[in-house]
């Protein structure tokens, strides 16, 4: 296809130098910072799904002794390695977040002039 036959029927195509720019009535660019932090919740969620996949294999791998059942002894690992784990993941969690160093500013007061 040409050129000609995508403009619109009855205009000329404008010369090469004086293509015209697009409108940008009413925007405006604002700069912005993005804040890259991590998700605490699913710091918190790995490590519970890693307690019940450790527990379930030592459970079921390990025989029932002593008037303990395999299911109570996965129940006891679950809670106290999903305690530990959960824990251990928000407190990587929130290592991540101070590695990152990106803080956002502190709000002024309102009612605080600018420039002043």
């Amino acid at each position: 296809m040409s050129e000609q036959s995508q403009d619109t029927p009855g205009q000329a195509p404008a010369p090469a130098g004086q293509q015209e720019a697009p409108e940008r009535e009413g925007t405006a660019f604002v700069q912005v910072t993005r804040r890259r932090a991590p998700r605490f919740r699913s710091f918190a969620f790995t490590g519970l799904v890693l307690a019940f996949v450790v527990s379930a294999v030592i459970a079921f791998n390990t025989p029932p002794s002593d008037g303990y059942s395999q299911k109570a002894l996965f129940g006891y690992l679950f809670c106290s390695l999903g305690l530990v784990l959960v824990l251990l993941g928000v407190l990587v969690a929130v290592l991540a977040d101070r590695r990152t160093g990106t803080r956002p500013e502190p709000r002024k007061p309102r009612g605080a002039r600018r420039g002043v």
